[in-house]
């Protein structure tokens, strides 16, 4: 389900002591050996459902599976595929796309409405697999195309979807209901919320990352939940700062950036038990790097320890993005992690191993 690559590093860890990068090794491109004519795919967010894990993907390419011409078949908004629960890359090469059964291509996972046409795009986030219910829950962005190139969108806003995660093979989310009535619990005249989530078992709340785009800047912002209450828009409360003594607001226009996050529209956000904190994980805009930000709260103040290179094919002209951290897979307490992250070009997930210093 991989392609396998050699070791390799790109920095030197930091002099000073404390958390650091101290070793990546490329483990290579995931899922290119499938059978659902799944040809390229990006995004790559993770959510661990009992034994097994949903990964999801946006703008999916799809190619005649057995066709020796491998001609076009189409694209997707979205898809997803599972695979067995366990750490390391080696359960991702039992992974499987989720299928039409009849065709036995990759089918879209957040379904387009009846009316909605190619240039609406449903693009998943960060989610949440709810065991005491049997719910997955994800987050989704909904994007308006303005061309035919890769930056030419418009992001409407972002919203809520739930699926019964009892079938993982036949899953398929619907969206929650805005308290507006409409679709979009987080329009994009504002900050929207869903990059990545978090649990903290121990204190009772689900929190999750947004952005705000302020002067070409994306700020990042937090908004935090009880588990039971995730559908529930109105029960959202929203980091106002400072860290040292956080405010939380039921209003998500009086969110404060978090210090020392930003630039990212998806993220991962983990607590790692070997740095004894949270852990950030974004592409730093798209530019061929992967920053990991560490904190002792999930509102901050985060501090870099470290950029990894996200390297795409020699002499291609693409960029980088996607960047993030998938901690069901962590090896050795979180001392050893596995990040993704999209080039352009290539058009695949690359997941490299990263082992951490203290």
């Amino acid at each position: 389900m991989f392609v396998a690559a050699a070791a390799l590093w790109t920095g030197a860890p930091a002099p000073d002591a404390g958390p650091r990068i101290l070793t990546v090794r490329s483990r290579g491109l995931l899922f290119t050996d499938n059978q659902a004519g799944v040809s390229g795919v990006d995004a790559g967010y993770s959510i661990p459902a009992g034994r097994r894990v949903l990964w999801l993907f946006g703008d999916v390419f799809l190619q005649h599976p057995t066709d020796p011409d491998r001609r076009w078949v189409g694209g997707l908004s979205n898809a997803a595929l599972v695979a067995p629960l366990g750490r390391g890359p080696e359960p991702l090469r039992r992974g499987r796309f989720v299928t039409d059964r009849a065709t036995g291509l990759a089918v879209e996972v957040i379904p387009h409405a009846p009316g909605e046409g190619v240039g609406t795009r449903l693009w998943p986030l960060g989610g949440w697999h709810d065991a005491a219910r049997g719910r997955l829950y994800v987050y989704w962005s909904r994007i308006r195309t303005t061309g035919s190139g890769p930056l030419d969108f418009r992001l409407e806003g972002h919203g809520l979807a739930e699926a019964d995660a009892a079938d993982l093979e036949r899953i398929r989310f619907r969206r929650l209901p805005a308290p507006d009535g409409g679709e979009l619990w987080w329009p994009a005249s504002g900050p929207v919320f869903g990059a990545a989530v978090a649990e903290d078992r121990a204190a009772g709340w689900l929190y999750v990352l947004g952005v705000r785009e302020r002067a070409g800047a994306k700020e990042a912002l937090l908004a935090r939940v009880r588990p039971a209450q995730i559908a529930d828009r109105s029960a959202y409360a929203y980091y106002a700062g400072p860290p040292v003594a956080p405010r939380w607001s039921p209003s998500p226009d009086e969110a404060a950036p978090v210090e020392g996050l930003g630039g990212f529209s998806e993220a991962s956000l983990s607590w790692n038990d070997y740095l004894g904190g949270w852990l950030a994980t974004h592409s730093v805009g798209i530019e061929e790097r992967v920053r990991l930000c560490l904190a002792a709260s999930p509102w901050g103040p985060y501090r870099s320890i470290g950029e990894i290179g996200a390297r795409h094919q020699a002499f291609a002209n693409a960029f980088c993005y996607a960047g993030k951290e998938h901690p069901h897979m962590a090896k050795e307490g979180g001392r050893v992690v596995y990040v993704t992250y999209v080039d352009s070009n290539r058009y695949w997930l690359h997941l490299l191993e990263v082992t951490l210093a203290r």
